[in-house]
């Protein structure tokens, strides 16, 4: 079966949007448990043996990373579908999915600081995004020159074969 270049970046753009939520999930939990909430579900919360009241208090700081680790474990199984997928896109529909870019660096800033969410390190951005995401654009960006390039020098030859 043939998939159309629509439903693949429809999917990709679906595994971005998933990463994202659980990427500000993670990011809410500092502030929620300081205003005494907490949006973690509790099937995640059971799995690691955490309580509402645990992450509320700051209470029981090993298994909160093990709870943030698996939540950052999904977000991380989607951000490396979108990127699967973004392979099979044309160069040019990549730039909807340039949000990728900061979810992956604040994994990796996650990962680096032990998943401690606590951490007022794991949350603050990074100079370098703004490089980053320039970089990356520029990549898309030569990534569509050189298809158009190589999509001219083709019509190119059909018309010298021709004369």
């Amino acid at each position: 079966a043939v998939v159309s270049t629509q439903s693949t970046g429809d999917h990709a753009a679906s595994h971005l949007g998933r990463c994202e939520g659980h990427i500000a999930l993670i990011r809410s939990i500092p502030l929620l448990a300081s205003k005494g909430a907490c949006l973690v579900p509790n099937t995640t919360l059971a799995k690691t043996g955490v309580s509402q009241t645990d992450i509320v208090r700051g209470n029981n700081r090993d298994k909160i990373k093990d709870v943030v680790h698996d939540i950052a474990s999904s977000a991380h199984v989607h951000a490396e579908h979108c990127e699967k997928l973004m392979a099979d896109l044309p160069p040019r529909s990549t730039y909807g999915l340039l949000p990728l870019t900061p979810a992956k660096m604040f994994l990796n800033r996650l990962q680096k600081y032990d998943f401690d969410i606590f951490n007022d390190r794991t949350l603050v951005r990074p100079p370098s995004l703004s490089f980053v995401l320039f970089k990356d654009s520029m990549k898309v960006d030569m990534k569509c020159r050189v298809k158009r390039y190589a999509a001219t020098m083709d019509y190119m030859k059909k018309q010298n074969s021709r004369r």
